[in-house]
């Protein structure tokens, strides 16, 4: 087959539609071109068994990086990609608009940058096709303005999902840049593909099924065709209980086979915890066949602005100290992933974690409504720790235990450290959980191995409830000393209050 891919500007536009008496269907031409990014690239895998994906979401990267942002780790200026596989990231997430007029990004020429980049690491691919040419989420799901014509007949709608999403993946086949994995919408917890936002709901399950089917079939048309394997990735923004009865509704109208069901999962708008999503993991992994992917996940560092978008979260994570910082940014995700993999999930992806303040130019204003939740500073440094090293197997899950016999526990148990940081490099106060009815105090967190710091115990949320340390133990500074293992998973620091027992 001639190669299509060619040297020059990608567009993406639809035929006129001719839809009187409905014979012909809606076909998206694409005037195929092709980018030097892609020489170079392995065309096949050795192997077809998939890893454990842990991800990250750069869609905003190209963007940022050519409104001047420059990121850094350890004061050395470093591509983001580079950083992120560095740390242990192993598969991109990227997301397609159909036509997005409003801006230069998330085109299937930028996009074809962004899954080359992650090519040139050897990283999986997940692309995310929105159907639409804008964002969809809950909230919104507009067909694309190509599609509107036909947007109340289903059977061309459907075969112009099928025709787009096949044409788009002959392309970048042509290209060299397959994605592994495709995600069939975006959020789409109502109605997708709709005239305007008046029409998300009641949900007709039924038409969401048909179009779901037309992408899920399309992928597995090309499989067929191409000797591939590219996974199908449905997505909702919804609880455990939700998503579960969500997919046994699909199963009851007949959805084509996927592979994994992709669930975002934020602080902000989903209050169950790790351990939920991890029972919730099991159950559809054992009970329906289908491996979950969090597809989008994030959680706050701080809760200051950089810039005058508003940002859009602000909450810690049930069960977590009020009291935001890299740390528990990392430990979030830390939960998570675990979660998911002791599970038999199939991975967990970080969306946005590059996307700093800069002088892009969004829906919503100039600037990032995600600063607080990037895994990088205001100054665009890496923070370690910080949540890019829940891409690492350098963890190690620490219990502090502190046993408080004989001392007042009135006001509570805390503890205080080097890991505790906030974002003015200051440290602060976590409560601790009792054992039972025991006075065991405890308090987990996850410590890179090797990592040492100073720490120790509080009676009340003040600083003047420090423990009396003695000199014996007072190993930095005039606080106790932590050295997590070398080899060890995970490790208990066992202390008595006031005593270097």
């Amino acid at each position: 087959m001639k190669n299509q891919c060619k040297n020059s500007a990608v567009g993406i536009f639809s035929t006129m539609l001719v839809y009187l008496l409905c014979v012909s269907s809606c076909k998206d031409e694409l005037a195929m071109t092709t980018s030097e990014v892609s020489k170079g690239i392995s065309a096949t895998r050795t192997t077809t068994t998939l890893p454990f994906f842990k991800g990250v979401d750069l869609s905003y990267a190209n963007e940022l990086e050519d409104n001047g942002v420059v990121y850094t780790e350890d004061g050395q200026t470093k591509d983001v990609y580079q950083i992120m596989n560095d740390h242990g990231a192993n598969l991109l997430r990227v997301r397609l608009w159909h036509n997005p007029t409003w801006t230069n990004y998330s085109t299937l020429a930028d996009v074809k940058t962004s899954i080359a980049r992650a090519k040139a690491l050897n990283m999986y691919v997940l692309l995310d096709f929105h159907y639409s040419d804008t964002w969809t989420d809950p909230e919104q799901n507009k067909v694309p303005a190509a599609w509107l014509p036909v947007v109340d007949s289903l059977s061309i709608l459907s075969d112009s999902v099928s025709n787009y999403t096949l044409r788009i993946l002959n392309h970048l086949r042509d290209c060299n840049l397959l994605p592994d994995l495709v995600q069939i919408g975006n959020e789409t917890n109502k109605n997708i593909m709709v005239r305007d936002t008046s029409e998300l709901e009641p949900v007709n399950l039924s038409r969401n099924v048909t179009l779901f089917n037309a992408g899920i079939n399309a992928v597995k048309l090309f499989n067929q065709n191409n000797s591939k394997s590219i996974k199908t990735v449905l997505h909702v923004a919804m609880t455990p209980s939700d998503a579960l009865n969500w997919v046994i509704s699909l199963n009851q109208l007949n959805i084509s086979s996927f592979d994994m069901l992709g669930l975002s999962y934020y602080p902000q708008w989903q209050g169950y915890t790790p351990a939920d999503l991890g029972v919730f993991t099991n159950t559809l992994k054992t009970q329906y066949n289908i491996q979950l992917l969090v597809a989008e996940t994030g959680h706050i560092w701080t809760r200051k602005w950089n810039d005058n978008s508003i940002n859009l979260m602000s909450k810690m994570a049930s069960g977590y100290p009020e009291a935001p910082c890299p740390q528990l940014q990392k430990d979030f995700l830390v939960e998570v992933k675990n979660a998911v993999r002791d599970n038999g999930g199939a991975g967990v992806v970080a969306w946005g974690p590059e996307w700093v303040s800069a002088s892009n130019v969004t829906l919503w204003g100039v600037g990032s409504n995600w600063e607080n939740v990037a895994f990088f500073d205001f100054n665009n440094a890496l923070m370690k720790p910080g949540g890019v090293e829940f891409l690492s197997e350098n963890n190690v899950a620490v219990t502090f235990s502190v046993n408080m016999s004989g001392a007042n526990i009135s006001n509570g148990v805390y503890i205080t450290g080097e890991f505790t940081l906030n974002d003015d490099s200051n440290w602060q106060i976590f409560p601790m959980k009792r054992v039972g009815t025991s006075s065991i105090y405890t308090f987990k967190t996850y410590l890179n191995k090797g990592q040492s710091g100073a720490y120790y115990y509080l009676n009340d949320s003040a600083w003047s409830a420090k423990e009396t340390i003695p000199q014996a133990c007072q190993l930095k500074w005039s606080s106790r000393l932590y050295t997590i293992s070398q080899t060890l998973t995970q490790q208990t620091v066992s202390n008595v209050w006031s005593s270097c027992n």
